[in-house]
């Protein structure tokens, strides 16, 4: 390791210095700082005590100090007392004193309250206002009499005949006083009346609070404006509410209940209006008798007001004509029934088969025709019910209602357009469709004047109307079949099954604005109608006789020329289909003409013709929707 080496620095060698000594600050200087300050604090004080002392014992009153109304700020004693001297002599002398009661005035003229004022005492009060508490208080409140206005009060200059003014409010306090009543109520229950007797309260005046309140009115130069209170007691107010309870019951208004989907019409009540009658008692007046008669109340909401805010529009309508056949406008009227009235909250399903029910005889159906799965008509419960189904689903797209569930007839159908029907069949087939708009839904149904009566009732939210078209895109025709009976003479021939013309049908949805302008067009449903053939059922016919051997004679010699075959004879167009006698979706208008046969060759070809419109069986025309020529 290394040897640490410490090097000391050598001292320094120079001139010495001596350190200088501070100079003493001379007492004079010391005398001179303290002296300006004292100056000036003394100065202070001087010009707060010449101050002090001026307002104190000065002659003049603070700015803006009134003595009865009079403005003295500024004046001198004996220029103050004239000036307030001038204004009491001409006030105080002719002016009457009014004290406002609750229910009366009090009236003071001055020849009996002798009322007059000091004057001198009150400009002394005058002088003296600003000038308590010493000189800083005093400039103080000088300067604040710069910007507000004080009025003197002169309550210990007033002099007036005590006497006369304290006889007048102990008249007053005798005249006022009462004695507290409380009401009395009664009831004739035979004959529906209770009458009440109002109650009073006591009332008491403080003769000697009113005397004192006189005095400061004067004292303020108030003759018009006082105003005194009386002390009430008061009694206690009529409760008929336990009457009410024993003997009367409320109306109830007309009520939807969206959970049971029940409208509860309203039941009148009997008695009498509680609150209106407790507010007529309490304005009536202190003694007064008030008759109060029980009768029969009217609710607020009536069944007709209720569903005119529920349902206030008809969303669609359509009434479907039927024929005339008893079985079948009895099921008409069964399913009716069951389906008046419904409503659908916002999102619920509406199903036919299970609102209406499984047609049974116990459910009140009856036989009537129905198409098979092989299209024949045949007799069963609850036929023609399909017609009801088919009205409502024709409304449903109307109002433009989600259709959840439909199928189309095995054959078109006339009581409502082609493509706009909807079949059902228990446990097979059902038509439903869903409440899509915002508010509850209600239907209503029914049959008469030989027609199905649909309507959709609910809030209309949109000035848009639909009008339904469609468009035949196939027209599929019948044929004419014969069928051997062999139970039937030769003879026989008969028309046993009626025909019908096979269509493929696309529907269409028409929205209009509020001026009729179409400002859409949208596909709604596609439809395939089968055709049915015409059947005629023929005899059997007769086979030639056989001849036996014993009666066989020889041909006689043909001498005449053989004759030539006749010419063919050419078939005839198509018979117009009639409609069978009781059909379930067919009644009796007849059915759209078959198509024409094709032409041959020879023939010319006819020219396209536009479609005929067409009518519902309500007699509104039905336009088909023509597609554009490309």
């Amino acid at each position: 390791m290394g040897a640490i080496v410490i090097e000391r620095k050598k001292p320094y060698v120079g001139k010495r210095q001596t350190p200088r000594k501070k100079k003493k600050k001379s007492s004079r200087s010391k005398k001179q700082l303290w002296r300006i300050p004292a100056l000036c604090l003394g100065g202070l004080f001087a010009l707060l005590l010449l101050v002090g002392c001026f307002f104190k014992f000065g002659a003049t009153v603070y700015p803006n100090v009134t003595v009865c109304g009079v403005e003295v700020g500024g004046m001198g004693r004996d220029v103050a007392v004239r000036a307030v001297e001038s204004a009491v002599n001409r006030v105080y002398s002719s002016e009457t004193m009014s004290v406002t009661l609750p229910d009366r005035t009090l009236a003071i003229r001055p020849e009996i309250s002798k009322i007059s004022v000091n004057t001198g005492a009150a400009v002394a009060e005058a002088l003296r206002y600003g000038r308590e508490g010493g000189p800083i208080a005093s400039l103080i409140r000088y300067l604040q009499c710069q910007n507000t206005s004080h009025a003197v009060d002169i309550s210990d200059a007033l002099t007036f005949d005590e006497e006369a003014i304290r006889e007048l409010t102990k008249a007053a306090a005798r005249q006022v006083e009462s004695v507290k009543k409380q009401p009395t109520v009664t009831f004739d229950k035979e004959a529906g009346v209770i009458t009440v007797v109002n109650g009073s309260s006591a009332r008491h005046l403080d003769a000697d609070a009113l005397f004192d309140a006189i005095i400061t009115a004067y004292s303020e130069r108030n003759f018009n404006g006082a105003r005194f209170e009386y002390e009430i007691e008061y009694y206690d107010p009529v409760d008929l509410t336990q009457l009410w309870k024993e003997n009367c019951t409320a109306p109830a208004d007309a009520n939807y209940n969206e959970e049971t989907h029940e409208i509860t019409p309203e039941k009148p009540g009997y008695g009498f209006d509680l609150e209106q009658e407790h507010q007529r008692i309490a304005q009536a007046a202190e003694g007064e008798t008030l008759t109060i008669e029980l009768k029969e109340l009217l609710p607020e909401v009536t069944l007709d007001t209720l569903e005119a805010t529920l349902f206030p529009d008809t969303l669609a309508s359509y009434d479907s004509p039927h024929t005339p056949i008893e079985a079948r406008t009895n099921n008409l009227i069964r399913a009716c029934e069951r389906i008046d009235g419904m409503i659908l909250n916002p999102g619920e399903v509406f199903s036919f088969n299970k609102t209406v029910g499984e047609r049974t005889q116990e459910n009140g159906y009856r036989p009537a025709i129905v198409y098979t799965n092989g299209g024949k008509s045949e007799m069963e419960l609850g036929g023609g019910v399909c017609q009801v189904a088919s009205t409502i689903y024709l409304c449903a797209l109307i109002a433009d209602l989600d259709i959840v569930e439909r199928a189309e007839h095995m054959y078109a159908p006339t009581y409502v357009p082609y493509g706009m029907d909807a079949t059902v069949y228990w446990g097979v087939l059902d038509f439903r469709f869903r409440n899509s708009s915002e508010s509850p839904l209600r239907i209503r149904a029914s049959v008469s004047n030989g027609s199905v009566h649909i309507k959709l009732l609910g809030v209309k939210t949109s000035e848009e109307t639909i009008k339904m078209t469609y468009e035949t895109l196939a027209t599929i025709p019948w044929e004419e079949v014969e069928e051997i009976d062999e139970t039937k003479p030769a003879d026989y021939r008969e028309e046993t099954q009626t025909p019908y013309t096979g269509y493929r049908v696309q529907t269409y949805k028409n929205y209009y604005d509020a001026d009729g302008k179409l400002l859409r067009t949208e596909k709604c449903a596609y439809s395939s109608y089968r055709k049915r053939d015409k059947i005629i059922t023929i005899g059997k016919p007769e086979e030639p006789p056989v001849e036996t051997p014993e009666t066989v004679t020889p041909p006689a010699e043909v001498t005449d020329p053989v004759p030539a075959p006749a010419e063919p004879v050419q078939p005839t167009e198509p018979v117009q289909p009639t409609q069978p006698a009781q059909p379930e979706q067919q009644p009796s208008a007849p059915a759209p003409a078959p198509a024409e046969p094709t032409p041959t060759p020879a023939d010319p070809a006819p020219a396209p013709t536009a479609p005929v419109p067409e009518t519902t069986p309500s007699g509104d025309e039905i336009v088909p929707y023509i597609p554009p020529q490309v």
